[in-house]
């Protein structure tokens, strides 16, 4: 993933010093993809930098480029048969093909602005996700789920794109915090098993250096086993950037993200993260939708989420909170447009720094 403010020790894998065999490779990449005349619109959306997203490729291949190349023309195909631009047209619950707020009953989860390495940040109540609710709400099936999934690590890609030219620093890569609190060995069924297995392909396979890290907290005793069963379905590259904590996780929290950038209810000082907040708030607006923000604000403020007390105030129907202030109908200038083009960048990504 992007090193961040811990960019050290890269092996010479990264643009800023890439090595001078790593960039005879790099170059040999790039000759294909020109030859075979391969648009690389049709591998991401959001593009900083095509040697960025090559990197990201090779990194994950660990600079074989025969590996590479199937890679690459994999995911192609994959993103065409899933119609991705299309994809991102749609708003969450026409392709969840329910209510927003119902998943979030089930399955708290939230974009929360960004770490101290300006990733953005990501929190899913793991240990409230209810699989056999779900399921119901999916139609008896997990694909309106996955193509949620999908959906969320498009908007990641679109966030840590804005990010980069915001910042000024190369962001290509997310943080997730993962609260397992309440999690049981009998969580873990067949259709959960199923249901994560999908996930973690896809987001090896498909979103290849996409993830700077996860922190999970709150792990039960219980946990090491519950870890056993999943982690064979991680690949190495994935289970190194895992760090596990149990309830003492303030310190973790403080040195990966910052408690000036956290909620309140892990232990930061922003707004906590409450069942009234939008999974995607921020996102929502960045994409055109913002007024659907507004528009479920009060569906979400009828769901109650046990892990996280509700401080949300009763009566307003027209405010969707965010981890960093609020939203209203008059803040989402442009909410009726299309999906929106990328800013366009302020300079190369070279320019940039890690």
């Amino acid at each position: 993933g992007t090193p961040g403010a811990d960019f050290k020790n890269n092996g010479g894998k990264y643009i800023r010093n890439l090595s001078a065999p790593n960039q005879a490779i790099l170059t040999e990449l790039i000759q294909w993809i020109v030859t075979e005349n391969i648009n690389l619109n049709d591998l991401s959306l959001d593009i900083l930098d095509e040697s960025l997203l090559l990197l990201r490729y090779l990194r994950a291949n660990n600079f074989n480029v025969k590996k590479t190349k199937k890679h690459i023309v994999t995911n192609i195909e994959w993103r065409k048969s899933q119609n991705i631009p299309e994809l991102m047209k749609q708003n969450p619950e026409d392709i969840l093909g329910c209510k927003l707020a119902d998943l979030v009953g089930f399955f708290p989860h939230w974009h929360s602005g960004y770490d101290k390495t300006g990733r953005p940040l990501l929190f899913k109540q793991q240990g409230a996700f209810d699989i056999k609710e779900i399921k119901k709400l999916c139609g008896g099936n997990f694909e309106s789920m996955l193509r949620y999934h999908i959906w969320e690590q498009e908007v990641a890609s679109r966030l840590c794109y804005e990010q980069s030219l915001k910042t000024r620093t190369i962001i290509e890569t997310v943080t997730v915090v993962l609260d397992v609190k309440g999690l049981t060995l009998s969580s873990i069924s067949s259709d959960f098993r199923a249901m994560m297995n999908g996930i973690i392909k896809m987001d090896q396979d498909m979103y290849p250096e996409t993830l700077g890290k996860i922190l999970i907290i709150n792990a039960p005793s219980v946990f090491p086993m519950i870890f056993g069963l999943l982690k064979p379905l991680l690949d190495p590259i994935t289970a190194a950037k895992i760090n596990i904590k149990g309830t003492d996780h303030k310190a973790l929290l403080d040195s990966s993200i910052g408690l000036e950038f956290l909620p309140e209810n892990y232990c930061g000082t922003l707004p906590p993260l409450t069942s009234a907040v939008h999974p995607y708030a921020e996102a929502m607006v960045l994409l055109g939708e913002g007024d659907l923000v507004a528009a479920v604000a009060a569906e979400l403020a009828q769901v109650k989420v046990a892990a996280v007390p509700d401080t949300t105030a009763e009566g307003d129907e027209t405010v969707f909170k965010c981890a960093t202030g609020e939203l209203t109908p008059t803040d989402t200038e442009g909410s009726q447009t299309p999906l929106p083009e990328p800013s366009p960048a302020a300079a190369p990504a070279r320019d940039f720094i890690y």
